[in-house]
């Protein structure tokens, strides 16, 4: 079994099935593997698949940690002690786990599995969940390659002010996965960054100024909210969340793998 298989099957843990029933009639798309820049990529189907998982995998993930940190939920059975040492008070980082690759997803699957009697009090599909558990061990149990992906940083603490995101590494394919999470509640700034749809002017990427005239050379406009909420979130405290990201997959850029971003609603958006 494929990497992105196995990868696909924990983001469903948690998830609606509508992906599932996608990913069916997505297979008949698949096609050979295209090389381009010096890298492999595969067909849109398996580049596509994990990144709709991870979309959905960030919401609930969210509601796991929140959960855990408000004493709803009692992880300290089954999450590793460093990795609750890492979330309870500041934001998840376990980029240094496992020899510097992070923390494995089949330790995820474990964690998830072994809470599952807890999450069905805060996840509306369990019903649909509670089928796909035996199907997500039975991946783990058979594919030996499940090492290869890995779990490096999740920032939620503070969703109350700045946009949620998590950093996946996938070393058999050789790149890092950003994901950001959409909207929620009011209980968030999500809404207030949506609506906020002024245009701002940005400076030019440098890897578009060549295709652009004019103007554009040096400055694009964009969305005003999307724009704040990544570069210039005023009631962050400490860094902005470009740089933290830049901070994140910086290692692994430098070591060769390729970026790929990903998210659903507003996470799409950013």
């Amino acid at each position: 079994m494929k990497t992105y298989t196995f990868v696909s099957f924990v983001f469903a843990l948690i998830f609606q099935a509508g992906p599932f029933v996608l990913a069916t009639e997505a297979g008949a798309l698949a096609s050979s593997t295209k090389s381009f820049g010096g890298y492999d990529y595969p067909n849109l189907y398996d580049e596509a698949m994990p990144m709709l998982w991870a979309s959905k995998l960030v919401y609930s993930f969210a509601k796991l940690l929140e959960a855990g940190r408000e004493g709803s939920l009692d992880l300290g059975d089954t999450f590793p002690p460093e990795v609750l040492a890492a979330y309870k008070d500041k934001r998840l980082d376990v980029r240094d786990m496992e020899g510097g690759n992070g923390l494995p997803f089949n330790k995820v699957v474990e964690i998830v599995v072994a809470n599952a009697e807890n999450l069905k009090e805060i996840e509306s599909e369990w019903e649909y969940v509670g089928n796909i558990i035996q199907k997500i061990q039975a991946a783990e149990d058979a594919d030996q390659s499940s090492d290869d992906f890995f779990f490096e940083t999740f920032s939620s603490i503070d969703a109350a002010t700045q946009c949620v995101y998590g950093v996946l590494k996938d070393n058999k394919n050789k790149r890092v996965v950003v994901v950001f999470r959409g909207s929620t509640d009011l209980s968030t700034r999500d809404w207030q960054t949506n609506l906020s749809a002024q245009l701002e002017g940005m400076k030019t990427p440098k890897l578009l100024k060549d295709s652009l005239k004019g103007k554009l050379k040096k400055r694009v406009l964009v969305h005003r909210g999307f724009y704040r909420y990544i570069f210039n979130n005023k009631r962050a405290k400490g860094d902005q969340r470009y740089d933290m990201i830049l901070n994140d997959i910086k290692p692994f850029v430098e070591q060769g793998y390729k970026i790929y971003v990903t998210g659903h609603s507003l996470g799409a958006a950013l």
